[in-house]
């Protein structure tokens, strides 16, 4: 037994032996080779350069090709034959329903079969296509195309093996066109044999038709090209930022190289803009025939009513208020208006009503520097919508990077470059501004145009103070802009002033008490900044008084709106501080499995005794760049700019509240805020990111080591809440909004179907 045991022994340290020398050859080949590449690349010093893009390229292509193609779907056409269904044949159930307040059976405009094409009407319908009898793996929805292009939605259930007779499971959902993205396939995987598909189509802007189905069409790799492109480029970025440790550069406003590559970040988002007027929304057109009877709160609204009658030497609107809505017990009760209008009656919606005529009670700035200008141009023609809102979207992105760099200069907020650039990037994003140009209706001509001389205000302030003492001249200037500017923005949107003059009121005092400057240098500097402001306000509020005779009534109470704002109150209510924080900071985005993912939902219902208006909101919370509010501290920051700080947002915490008393829950009423919100917010974490460098900082090579990964440690998380807050807004542009008519899906749906393909994972 010995000898077996030792002979078997031997043998196992013979085979042990072997494989640790075929290990060891195996690993020295390894080496050798690795050798011989870091030989090769010593002497091609190009291809070292260029070999970690090429490592990139590859990674990035493979996360493309596992994550967004439809190699997950493969399949053979031996394992799974194709078949076209008989639309012929098909089952279309009654899409009529019962109503349980009247009692009675309402019908729908039924599907109808058409030789083998299935005609679908605007209120949907569902189709059921039987005989499949087979294996399946995936199903093609075709449909005809026609112009103007819809956009048609829906899902796809099956009825197979695992789950027959007489039942149906989700099998898959679709975004489709009768345009250009008229075909879809989807998965439709049996567990065993198909029966039946049943096809539901969603509610359209126009009727289609269903073309063809059929089941396993041949298949064909698809690979999102543009979405490899994206991943590429963003990880080279990434690569390049942190093997050249770009991460602890220092802004320097005198760089040259910098300085372009800052402005033309400001082109590329200029450049967006104007890619949402003159392509996305291209089917609005940028001019509407004037004068016009149309009226639909987008292109036809009260500015173009104002022009009509400005040109007839009116300030009222022309239009004649009916004798039964001036014979009302209260032509303000939203009830009153909606039975005579049922009876025939036409009101328009949101103009005011007073002394028995019709007034524009939005801001007169946006209509005197677009509506005006534009018809003396064109005396047959007024802007769109979209051209307005483009136009003020398109003046506030370069005044945002403008005032970024004078608040980095200003308070010596020594910044790292490249988080600076990507604040820059995100401060419109974070400000709603391309949510809020895509939304192109009335509404946002005067938000816009507030937002837009907010900036200037803020921005001609800071830089007038910082150059008064050496260049005395410019700093006249700069005041005298500041105060236009302000003017402005009153007369554009006046609860929007709040906030920017809070923020900059503590700096004006300390100037006006400077000792250090004499008396006529302070008078002066005060006068450039008072006569400006003070002759537009005056203005503004004549402009009140020619038409209510009252200087500071701007129609707010009397509009024809939703309820009778007369009502509201603006006392205290604990009850609505508690839905202010609960609707305008922390409500959640409405979340789904197709682009754009995120939609705006509806504000929870509020009962404070009685009306209150509500619509669309989301939480503040719920863009990342908000959220450095919380890191600040009074130690990163100079006295004056703490002070400017604190009351900044201690008065516009104070217009929530009064926006939301007077106007209730909407996005836009916070909108007023939010430029002193996010530019803190930004600020803040230009303070809390700060880079550090070897020659000024740090002298130890141990704290140089432990400094550089506190800045990656800071860096990480500011990068992300930049970039996300830019991914989230870029989302919200192609999501709902309040006009059913700036929704991209409606107005362009090849191009928004372009854009899903695009960012939809297994596509």
């Amino acid at each position: 037994m010995a000898a077996i045991a030792t002979k078997s022994e031997m043998h196992e340290n013979s085979t042990n032996e072997k494989s640790t020398r075929i290990m060891q050859s195996f690993l020295l080949k390894i080496m050798t080779s690795i050798q011989n590449m870091q030989n090769f690349l010593k002497t091609h010093a190009l291809l070292r350069k260029i070999l970690p893009f090429i490592t990139i390229f590859v990674i990035t292509g493979l996360v493309t090709i596992f994550f967004f193609s439809n190699l997950y779907l493969s399949y053979s056409s031996k394992n799974y034959a194709e078949k076209q269904l008989a639309l012929v044949n098909a089952s279309i159930p009654d899409s009529s329903s019962y109503n349980a307040q009247t009692g009675k059976k309402e019908t729908k405009d039924q599907a109808h079969i058409v030789g083998n094409t299935i005609n679908i009407p605007t209120s949907g319908s569902d189709v059921i296509l039987s005989d499949i009898n087979s294996a399946t793996k995936a199903i093609k929805i075709e449909l005809e195309q026609t112009k103007p292009v819809t956009l048609v939605t829906g899902t796809v259930e099956i009825e197979d093996f695992g789950i027959a007779p007489n039942a149906y499971t989700l099998a898959d959902s679709f975004q489709m066109s009768t345009g250009k993205h008229n075909t879809r396939t989807l998965r439709f995987e049996s567990h065993g044999d198909a029966y039946k598909v049943r096809l539901h189509f969603n509610q359209t802007g126009a009727p289609f038709t269903l073309k063809a189905v059929t089941v396993n069409p041949p298949f064909a790799l698809h690979i999102n090209f543009g979405m490899w492109a994206i991943l590429f480029v963003a990880s080279s970025l990434i690569f390049l930022v942190y093997k050249k440790k770009w991460y602890l550069l220092n802004y320097d406003r005198h760089n040259l190289a910098q300085n372009i590559v800052f402005w033309a970040v400001c082109a590329m988002l200029m450049g967006f803009s104007l890619y949402l007027c003159f392509v996305v929304y291209h089917g609005h057109g940028i001019r509407v025939p004037f004068p016009s009877d149309l009226y639909d709160r987008v292109n036809g609204n009260p500015y173009t009513e104002q022009l009509k009658a400005w040109k007839s030497n009116s300030l009222a609107l022309l239009q004649q208020p009916p004798k039964e809505l001036v014979e009302s017990a209260n032509p303000f009760s939203w009830g009153q208006r909606m039975d005579l209008g049922s009876k025939g009656v036409s009101i328009p919606w949101d103009v005011v009503f007073h002394n028995n005529h019709y007034y524009c009670y939005f801001g007169i700035v946006p209509f005197l520097l677009t509506y005006l200008p534009f018809n003396l141009l064109f005396p047959h023609a007024v802007p769109s919508a979209i051209l307005v809102v483009t136009i003020f979207a398109v003046a506030i992105i370069p005044s945002m990077f403008a005032l970024l760099r004078e608040v980095v200069e200003f308070f010596a907020i020594r910044a790292n470059y490249c988080l600076f650039l990507l604040s820059a990037a995100a401060f419109p994003f974070g400000c709603l501004i391309f949510y809020l140009q895509s939304s192109a209706s009335l509404y946002y001509m005067p938000l816009l145009s507030a937002i837009l001389f907010g900036i200037l205000f803020v921005y001609a302030s800071l830089k007038a103070v910082r150059l008064h003492a050496t260049h005395p001249r410019a700093g006249y200037a700069l005041f005298a802009l500041a105060g236009i500017s302000l003017a402005l923005q009153c007369g554009s949107r006046p609860n929007a002033c709040i906030p920017v003059v809070a923020f900059i009121a503590p700096l004006f005092i300390a100037l006006l008490f400077d000792a250090k400057r004499s008396i006529a240098n302070r008078v002066a500097a005060a006068s450039s900044f008072l006569v400006p402001a003070i002759v537009g306000v005056a203005g503004i509020l004549a402009y009140n008084y020619l038409r209510f005779k009252s200087f500071f009534n701007f129609g707010n109470e009397e509009q024809l709106t939703n309820f009778d704002l007369r009502f509201n109150s603006k006392s205290f209510d604990p009850t609505k501080i508690r839905d202010i924080f609960l609707n305008y900071f922390l409500k959640p985005f409405n979340i789904s499995e197709n682009f754009p993912y995120i939609s705006i939902p509806w504000a929870n219902n509020q009962g404070y005794g009685n009306s209150f208006y509500t619509h669309m909101i989301f939480g503040l919370m719920m863009i990342p760049l908000f959220w450095w509010l919380f890191t600040l501290r009074r130690k990163f920051m100079q006295k004056i700019e703490y002070i400017m700080t604190v009351v900044g947002l201690v008065a516009s915490f104070l217009l929530l509240y009064l926006n939301y008393c007077l106007g209730g829950n909407l996005y836009r009423y916070y909108c007023d805020s939010i430029i002193i919100f996010i530019l803190i917010a930004i600020m803040s974490m230009l303070h809390r990111v700060k880079p550090y460098s070897k020659d000024i900082d740090i002298t130890c090579e141990k704290d140089c080591a432990i400094a550089e990964q506190s800045s990656l440690r800071l860096y990480i998380p500011a990068v992300l809440c930049a970039a996300v807050t830019i991914v989230i807004v870029g989302l919200l542009v192609f999501s709902n909004h309040t006009e059913p008519s700036a929704d991209i899906q409606n107005v362009n749906p090849d191009l928004f179907l372009k854009w899903s393909d695009l960012f939809t994972i297994g596509r």
